[in-house]
């Protein structure tokens, strides 16, 4: 009789990597909530920050800026239309975040939010193409209609 050998540490890290991919999308998907929940608290900071650096009319802007973190935020982390909730923040942080933001005069520094916005923005980036994992409302639907069709 032989033994079958027990799957090394390396094997049983790919075998579970989509666990820690979900991991950091619900993470990231917490980063948003927490962040549009800290833009509802200082609704009156962000109107005024709008209108000293933006041309654009500062209640729209600023409403969608919290719609879109609150609501893209929860989409992400239960997985549900990802790809397009991810979509709906890559103009907040790229622009409003990375590029406006980043304008200080210290481009790395403890007053900046620019390396949170970076970090941010990678993140969004990996997740729309990699969408939503198989821990998700997305990938629960599409299993149960291919089982339906079968």
């Amino acid at each position: 009789m032989t033994a079958t050998a027990s799957p090394t540490l390396n094997q049983r890290i790919v075998e579970k990597r989509h666990y820690w991919i979900e991991g950091l999308r619900i993470f990231l998907g917490a980063l948003l909530i927490y962040k549009g929940y800290y833009f509802v608290e200082n609704l009156a900071l962000l109107y005024n920050y709008i209108d000293d650096t933006m041309p654009l009319n500062a209640f729209v802007v600023s409403h969608y800026v919290v719609f879109a973190h609150l609501g893209g935020g929860l989409m992400i982390i239960f997985g549900i239309l990802t790809r397009i909730a991810v979509l709906a923040q890559m103009p907040i942080v790229l622009l409003g975040a990375v590029f406006y933001t980043g304008q200080s005069s210290a481009f790395f520094g403890p007053t900046t939010e620019l390396e949170y916005s970076l970090l941010v923005l990678a993140l969004l980036v990996v997740f729309f193409f990699y969408g939503s994992g198989k821990c998700s409302v997305d990938h629960y639907i599409l299993r149960r209609k291919q089982e339906e069709e079968e």
